[in-house]
């Protein structure tokens, strides 16, 4: 036999049930006594469709006859499988019947006591007379749903609020090197340790207060306005910063930047405004105000990356938090205020917020004028450990940021090395001080040194920091040398092609103007800035100094601080003599400009020897034949055997281009823009010599984290 579509299987191990008729009951034969039952036949039936549609004329009774018999066999099916979900239910019941035992007495006791009470009698009335009106049904059940939805919605609020430690994120550090592999900044994510409140030093607390809530001590209630008026601001954008507006300010600055994690400005959903009054109302009325200020400093952030009081203590002032003085106090406190400034890069903006801290605690009797006029001059002075000009000119936040993509997720350690010359950085600091030194108070200078490629080997800022412009991004992915994440490098940029002239100008006096603005505030509008830019060997140099001594516009402080630093340039770093004027050019071509000295070569070394041009032929992998000459690659540790082969196959009539770097047969050669030691090293055909140049160090790194050639 066949069953229909969308029939259920008929189950062949039970008996067959008894018939039923169309109204549900089982039909049976007549007995030998009985009556007969009354008839059901299409006479009953359609009694009783007309006694279910009073009214109406029964019409298409073939149909209706149909559809009352599947009305029917759906019933059945749902009684069976009724009793088949009871049989598997019931263990599920029996197990959950205890708890629900031992609570059903105390609910019903609790709903005893709410019915008796006036006002349940009272609504229970006003629901009767509403169900009397003809749209009191629809109405009625209609607030219901809002308020099941309403309750559902505070549920699911309750249910995700944040845990009240704060986010937990694990520490993760970015080191910025120099080109010589030296540290300049550090960056990353930092949580301190939870300290109980007597681990702070009074006036870190009180400097805290006066900066989130000089009103903190005032008294407060959780009465019926008190829980208004909490609702009330978890629903305003703003938090008032004047008198006592109604509301626990720290604890709502607690829970809102903190815990939620809104930063001031940024939008907010109906789900945070909820959790934030959950939450303030919370804390309000289980905790006291001392753990409500411990909790506060510990969760505060003192920067990207650096949350509590004893990491900013530690990381920024190398000393513990109960150590902290005035001005360190109010400068932690104002950097709380705004925790997307750099402490280490912003200085200035930071500074004038700890003024303001300062403000705020003579006004709530914390410091006394002169301790606060005394401590308004230490933090004039004061910088974080690690901020250098450097720093303060953001060009390693722009590096980081050049480089999140290539390191993401965040990595537990990376390296970021850069084009950042030490040597030049020294020259550059110490000119920009003695210009500073002869201008007198008032005047600020600065300059930025760009390389043949564009990246930044120099820089002083004395303005404010470099912005986050497409400029400055070209900047500093041109000053982008290597990346290294847990101890895998994972970026390498062995050969760099150089800027055009033109747009390395163009380039540098843009970034130039960004380094010139004056911070916010503390400058007078009416002075000038003057700015000169001229090169220094294959380098491009630009300064400014404002003030006194930038009176007229391009005039002779800027210059006279240009030549300061070309001199020195020129002094550490002198020309090599042109090849032409050494010996006659070759027939097979000149030494070309700009590949007279090499990138590691001592800057006051000459060279002795002849450059060499041709088609070489190899020897192994660290050494070449050319001009009847064996010459030795600088920095290689030469295979033979395959990779020697490999390296001929390459080089297969290629002409390459051989300059002196110091040895008697040492040579750094290239073949076109490659060179060829990097080459090697970054195919895995050799390893690097010890002494090697850190150019010839990453590329060997590269080719050991990919395991070629040699490392396999």
């Amino acid at each position: 036999m066949t069953t229909q579509t969308g029939r259920d299987w008929l189950d062949l191990a039970s008996p067959p049930s008894p018939p039923r008729d169309l109204d549900g009951t089982t039909s049976r034969e007549t007995g030998p006594g009985e009556a007969p039952a009354p008839s059901r036949g299409p006479a009953a039936r359609r009694r009783l469709r007309t006694g279910l549609f009073p009214g109406r004329s029964p019409r298409g009774g073939s149909a209706q006859d149909t559809m009352l018999h599947g009305l029917a066999q759906v019933r059945s099916g749902a009684a069976r499988a009724g009793s088949v979900a009871a049989g598997h239910l019931q263990p599920v019941l029996s197990a959950a019947a205890g708890p629900l035992g031992r609570v059903a007495p105390a609910w019903r006791d609790a709903t005893a006591r709410l019915g008796a009470h006036p006002f349940a009698a009272r609504a229970a009335d006003a629901a009767r007379r509403a169900g009397t009106l003809p749209w009191g049904r629809s109405l009625l059940l209609a607030a219901l749903a809002v308020l099941g939805l309403g309750a559902v919605f505070l549920a699911w609020c309750a249910a995700t609020l944040p845990p009240l430690s704060g986010p937990r994120i694990p520490d993760s550090t970015v080191t910025v090197q120099a080109e010589d592999g030296t540290p300049i900044a550090r960056r990353g994510v930092v949580r301190g340790r939870a300290l109980p409140l007597d681990a702070v030093a009074p006036v870190m607390r009180e400097a805290f207060l006066a900066a989130r809530d000089p009103w903190f001590e005032d008294g407060y209630r959780l009465d019926a306005a008190g829980v208004a008026a909490v609702i009330g601001q978890a629903f305003r954008d703003t938090i008032s910063d004047g008198p006592r507006a109604g509301s626990p300010r720290l604890t709502q600055r607690l829970v809102r930047r903190d815990l939620i994690g809104v930063a001031p400005g940024e939008p907010r959903s109906l789900a945070d405004r909820v959790r934030e009054a959950m939450l303030v109302l919370w804390l309000q009325a289980r905790e006291d105000r001392p753990r409500i200020l411990a909790r506060a400093l510990d969760l505060a952030r003192f920067g990207p990356g650096l949350t509590g009081i004893d990491a900013a203590a530690r990381t920024l002032f190398g000393k513990e938090a109960a150590s902290l003085g005035p001005a360190e106090a109010a400068y932690l406190a104002g950097l709380s205020l705004a925790p997307d400034l750099r402490p280490d890069r912003d200085v200035t903006a930071v500074r004038a917020l700890g003024r303001d801290v300062l403000d705020g605690m003579v006004m709530r009797a914390s410091l006394s004028a002169a301790q606060s006029a005394e401590a308004g001059r230490a933090l004039g002075g004061l910088s974080p450990v690690g901020a250098t000009p450097v720093t303060r000119s953001g060009i390693p936040d722009l590096v980081v940021a050049e480089a999140a993509d290539r390191l993401a997720p965040a990595p537990r350690e990376a390296v970021v090395r850069t084009t950042l010359d030490r040597e030049l950085q020294a020259m550059a600091e110490k000119a920009a001080a003695r210009r500073l030194d002869a201008a007198g108070s008032g005047a600020r200078a600065g300059l930025l040194i760009l390389g043949p490629d564009g990246g930044v080997q120099a820089v002083v800022a004395g303005g404010a920091p470099l912005a986050d412009t497409p400029e400055a991004r070209r900047a500093a992915s041109a000053s982008l040398r290597h990346l290294g994440r847990d101890g895998r490098p994972v970026y390498d940029r062995l050969v760099a092609g150089p800027m055009p002239a033109a747009e390395r100008r163009r380039a540098l006096l843009t970034l130039l103007a960004g380094l010139a603005r004056p911070p916010e505030g503390p400058d007078d509008p009416a002075s000038r800035d003057g700015l000169f830019v001229g090169p220094a060997g294959d380098l491009l140099v630009g300064t400014y100094l404002s003030g006194t001594a930038a009176e007229n516009g391009a005039g002779d402080g800027p210059e006279a601080l240009f030549q300061d630093v070309a001199a020195q340039v020129a002094k550490a770093r002198p020309a090599p003599q042109a090849a032409e004027a050494r010996e006659p050019a070759r027939e097979t071509g000149s030494t070309p400009r700009g590949s007279a000295r090499p990138a590691w070569q001592n800057p006051g070394e000459r060279n002795a020897a002849a450059a060499l041009h041709g088609v070489p032929r190899v020897i192994d992998t660290g050494r070449l034949r050319l001009d009847g000459q064996a010459i030795r690659l600088v920095g290689i540790e030469g295979q033979g055997g395959s990779y020697a082969r490999e390296f001929r196959q390459y080089l297969r009539r290629r002409e390459v281009t051989c300059q002196p770097a110091g040895g008697a047969d040492l040579y750094r050669c290239r073949a076109g823009d490659q060179d060829l030691s990097e080459v090697v090293l970054f195919n895995g055909a050799g390893r690097a010599a010890p002494g090697a140049p850190p150019e010839l160090q990453a590329a060997e790194a590269n080719a050991r984290g990919r395991k070629a050639g040699v490392w396999q």
